[in-house]
């Protein structure tokens, strides 16, 4: 785990030392340059040490003929599988790494390596006689690679504030990332938060040469043609081969020459994986790390108590628990979390990452697994289960719907004395989107504005088209087409897994836990599993009222049934507790303030309409204020005065 750094054709040794300084929290443990002076270019790297922490592990490192160089940034799993196989082709090895494994397979089978691997990654390789650069990036976009062309030039890093330390390479905010950020609250890829600067999407791979940048398609989650009716022996087959996947990846994603651990929320995904680790590691110490928050933001939030649930899975599988109790300052944190986000990002779950991930680190903890991914995979969000009840709740007359269901929803506050009503705010954000078709009532649902708001929240220069030509919902309708014949849960969770998943949930979770320092792992989304849950018919992510179905009859063989069917609980801040105490006149400041960078972008008198309604208890717009919130920092952050 590191951050990687280059330029090609063009600047100097003395500027991608700056580059690659500029994110050392990524790899505080080695450093190294390569600078090419006959090609004008060079490759750097920060490095997190995980597997062989020896010397021979040191980046960027060369190939056995010489004429090859890699700077990479993840964890190739596979590796002891592929090196082995390579030393039946004669190649040789130094070391223990992944990194050289890479490099040999790149020298045997080419750009075709990249499927060979079982991992996360991104890595570039430069050949010094043909002046050619490779960039790759893993099939799930876990790990980020940032890429900007200047002319003949092109910059590249893990993380989008290196290369504005190329002198050239001019900061000027993307007006359809702002647009993106306050619908969403993040930002589809391939755009960034900045003009010119663009993320290498997930199961791409790029070649440079000669001034020129192609960028190639390797891996897509498969889009069956068909899915299998569903049966007994189906759903039995099914369960025993998920289970089979499962203790693979965990076994596979432990290894590490460091200690390895793992978030516990007391969740499905998350004590699944601690169940799993160990069964894989049976005398092995294994660290876990907790949330916790408040009894009064529990409360207001409507939150179940995550942390005794955590407690008792570490009990049963004897781990070394860890509790951080998050507290109503913690949005405190919020300038540093945007800095290293580089995007803007605006969810509070960046904190509390930062947070664990920081304590794991100071308790020697450098690895830590995670359950990011499962939800987007199995079908475990909200929005995927409202979306399917919006087909029936449309066969309900109109006059039931219209006279009465709706305006008695309507009418009903969202918090009685001090205690939020998590059913009530759940209902009213269901009928919002359920006069539309099932597939716009999910994508629309991402927004947590309806388009007249979204007009009166944005600067008038970022919303001159039709909503459905806004760059954000077109991403997904452009995604969309690829998967129009498959039943609406399969659209939804592909989607998902190649939008929400990789724009948001992966970017804060690497961003947040490198800022610490700390190297996450999510195995629920593992390349094996991802392909599997891809063929499974949709009554097998969602039967009845059932979500995740089938992880959860897998689970069954590790975990109690009450930790398996708890309710779910989001891994979230307390933002409406938080609105309650110092976060509610910190935005009063803010948005009363016109001088700022961002009244460039946002109407402040929108804004603070929306913190009054929320403040009288009528409305719940939380997540709309701290998107706000959110984004006028990091553009204030990002724009000078």
């Amino acid at each position: 785990m590191c951050g990687i750094a280059g330029i090609i054709t063009g600047g100097n040794p003395e500027i991608l030392q700056k580059m690659v300084d500029i994110q050392a929290h990524r790899g505080p443990d080695d450093a190294g340059l390569q600078w090419f002076e006959s090609a004008n270019a060079g490759l750097a790297q920060r490095r997190l040490s995980i597997l062989d922490l020896t010397n021979a592990g040191h980046q960027p490192m060369k190939n056995a003929r010489g004429n090859r160089w890699i700077t990479f940034n993840g964890e190739i799993y596979n590796y002891r599988e592929l090196r082995a196989e390579l030393q039946t082709k004669g190649y040789q090895f130094k070391s223990n790494s992944d990194t050289e494994v890479i490099l040999a397979a790149y020298d045997e089978w080419g750009a075709s390596a990249v499927n060979r691997f079982n991992g996360m990654f991104a890595f570039a390789i430069y050949d010094t006689d043909t002046r050619e650069l490779f960039l790759a990036r893993d099939h799930l976009g876990i790990k980020p690679l940032y890429y900007a062309q200047l002319g003949e030039t092109l910059l590249f890093a893990s993380e989008a504030k290196a290369l504005f330390e190329y002198p050239a390479m001019k900061k000027e905010i993307e007006p359809d990332a702002v647009v993106s950020a306050i619908m969403l609250l993040w930002v589809p890829e391939p755009k960034t938060g900045f003009k010119n600067v663009f993320k290498l999407p997930a199961g791409h791979y790029a070649i440079f040469k000669n001034g020129k940048l192609s960028i190639q398609e390797y891996w897509d989650i498969p889009i069956p043609e068909t899915t299998p009716t569903l049966t007994p022996a189906l759903e039995a087959e099914s369960t025993a081969k998920l289970v089979e996947l499962l203790e693979q990846t965990i076994a596979r994603q432990m290894i590490s020459d460091v200690p390895v651990g793992a978030f516990l929320s007391g969740g499905l995904d998350s004590s699944l994986i601690v169940a799993l680790m160990r069964k894989a590691a049976p005398g092995a110490k294994l660290s876990t790390y907790t949330i916790a928050f408040t009894e009064a933001d529990k409360k207001m939030e409507a939150m179940p108590d995550d942390a005794m649930y955590a407690r008792r899975v570490a009990k049963e599988f004897g781990t070394e628990h860890h509790e951080l109790c998050i507290e109503p300052d913690s949005n405190k944190h919020l300038q540093k979390i945007l800095w290293h986000l580089d995007d803007p990002v605006a969810d509070g779950a960046a904190i509390n990452t930062y947070l664990i991930s920081k304590q794991a680190k100071d308790n020697g903890t450098t690895v830590l697994l995670n359950g990011m991914g499962g939800d987007e995979v199995f079908g475990g969000y909200r929005k995927h289960f409202a979306s399917l009840m919006i087909e029936r709740y449309q066969k309900i007359p109109t006059p039931l719907r219209k006279g009465l269901i709706e305006p008695t929803v309507n009418a009903m506050p969202v918090a009685i004395g001090g205690k939020g009503i998590i059913l009530t705010r759940w209902a009213k954000r269901f009928l919002g989107s359920a006069s539309i078709s099932p597939l716009n009532a999910y994508i629309y649902g991402f927004n947590y504005h309806k388009p007249d708001g979204l007009k009166q929240i944005l600067a008038e220069h970022l919303f001159q088209t039709d909503f459905e030509n806004l760059y954000p919902v077109r991403r997904y309708f452009e995604l969309a087409e690829r998967v129009k014949h498959l039943p609406l849960l399969q659209k939804m969770t592909y989607l998902d897994t190649k939008l929400f998943l990789t724009g948001i949930n992966l970017l804060y979770s690497d961003k947040a836990m490198m800022a610490a320092s700390v190297e996450g792992r999510p195995p629920l989304i593992d390349k094996e599993i991802v392909e599997f849950a891809a063929y499974l018919p949709s009554e097998l992510k969602i039967k009845g009222r059932e979500q995740k179905y089938l992880l959860k009859k897998a689970a069954e063989s590790y975990l109690p049934n009450d930790i398996i069917y708890r309710p779910k609980a989001p891994f979230g801040t307390p933002l409406r507790a938080w609105m309650k105490t110092g976060l509610k006149s910190q935005m009063e400041t803010l948005f009363s303030n016109n001088d700022f960078p961002h009244n460039h972008y946002l109407q402040n008198a929108y804004v603070l309409n929306l913190l009054e309604a929320h403040a009288s208890g009528k409305t719940d717009n939380a997540h709309a204020l701290w998107g706000a919130f959110g984004v006028a920092n990091w553009i204030n952050q990002n724009e000078p005065a």
